[in-house]
């Protein structure tokens, strides 16, 4: 087609457009690996996020009456190093397995700070869905073994 020529209109209803060509594997293998790395790179934002949000805790509770002791401080402080230490080590196999086990961790944390249990459930939701979102794109497998592709 040239420029002096009309463009075609492409029909009005899906089924009467022309058929898209089936991906190739190398095709197919290049969205795996651009979802595998946006996957891994949305669950490292979290990470810092979560971490972010957990080191305002002891500063928010220390404005209360109760306050917070320096080893509650010391236990979430250190999570929250974990965390983002765990961010960049997504690109491991294992690193998704790691980030799990912080989430867990930051769970168990509710018996020291009852204050952050909003916090914990919100986060490990978002956890779970990027979980779930990971193994639709990428192809993980299902069960525990996803937490070491």
């Amino acid at each position: 087609m040239t420029a002096s020529e009309p463009a075609q209109p492409r029909p009005e209803h899906p089924e009467d457009w022309p058929a898209e060509p089936e991906p190739t594997e190398e095709q197919l293998r290049e969205r795996q690996q651009r979802a595998n790395r946006a996957t891994r790179g949305g669950m490292a934002g979290i990470l810092c996020l979560e971490a972010f949000v957990v080191l305002l805790i002891p500063r928010t509770i220390a404005q209360t009456s109760v306050g917070i002791s320096s080893g509650k401080t010391i236990v979430l402080v250190a999570v929250a190093v974990a965390m983002v230490v765990t961010g960049f080590l997504l690109r491991r196999p294992w690193g998704i397995g790691l980030g799990s086990a912080l989430q867990v961790v930051l769970a168990l944390t509710i018996a020291l700070v009852p204050a952050i249990a909003i916090v914990v459930v919100i986060f490990m939701a978002i956890w779970g869905y990027m979980l779930r979102t990971r193994h639709e794109l990428v192809g993980t497998p299902s069960g525990w073994r996803i937490l070491i592709s």
